[in-house]
């Protein structure tokens, strides 16, 4: 493994430590399914990335997708909670406070981070009105994608996602997914329809996203931070990253 390979698996997750610190939590889990241990032995404490960890089982016998990870940690959070892909990447994280204050101060039942791009097939697409989410779109028409755009741009589900405990009762009204599995998304749909409020949060222009848990979406993720490094050292040493 080389060593700038080492450095991008670090960064996202000194990214988030620093982001989810700013913000005022003080602990994370990381609900793990298969392959948990590499994981447990990768993160440990979560010292080496200025956040605390600790780890919970998704039992796939019951069930597996995103929903099914959040209900694993109905009896470890009392209180309102933020829940992050783990193949989401943000540089920088900071927005994480104004997400938070934006939450405390609306008091939605949930909070969504709205990603504007210029495409949308590869992501679900969110729409938005007066500052709430309308509506979770998996496979949107064309027709759908153009009405839902802002400034030009397409809303896309990034995370992150904020809520309160009533998500829990709605995470149990879930169906399967046409893949088979259980999708928040697919909860958060059924919030809505029941009248629910959730606020959507436009993550700031200067935020870079991407999944990459897309094998297209990491090598521009690498891009990006090689870039980023080169400017940073650049700046230091007053040199032209050219």
């Amino acid at each position: 493994m080389s060593a700038s390979s080492t450095t991008f698996q670090q960064a996202p997750w000194r990214t988030l430590g620093i982001g989810l610190a700013s913000a005022g939590f003080e602990k994370v889990f990381i609900v793990l399914g298969r392959h948990k241990g590499q994981i447990m032995e990768y993160f440990r404490d979560g010292s080496n990335f200025g956040i605390r960890i600790a780890y919970l089982y998704q039992d796939m016998e019951h069930g597996e997708g995103t929903a099914k990870a959040v209900e694993a940690a109905e009896d470890w959070v009392t209180g309102d909670f933020m829940v992050i892909y783990g193949d989401s990447f943000f540089h920088p994280a900071n927005f994480f406070r104004e997400m938070v204050q934006l939450h405390e101060t609306e008091k939605p039942h949930a909070t969504m981070g709205v990603y504007l791009m210029n495409r949308y097939r590869e992501f679900g697409l969110l729409k938005v009105g007066d500052g709430l989410i309308k509506d979770s779109i998996e496979r949107p028409s064309e027709a759908e994608a153009e009405e839902a755009k802002i400034n030009g741009l397409y809303p896309v589900n990034s995370g992150p996602m904020i809520f309160n405990p009533t998500v829990f009762k709605y995470v149990k009204k879930t169906g399967r997914s046409p893949s088979g599995e259980y999708w928040i998304t697919d909860t958060v749909k059924l919030m809505i329809k029941d009248g629910l409020k959730i606020k959507a949060y436009i993550i700031p222009k200067t935020v870079f996203w991407r999944d990459i848990g897309r094998p297209e979406a990491r090598i521009e993720a690498e891009k990006y931070m090689l870039e980023n490094t080169a400017k940073t050292q650049a700046k230091h040493t007053g040199e032209n990253p050219m």
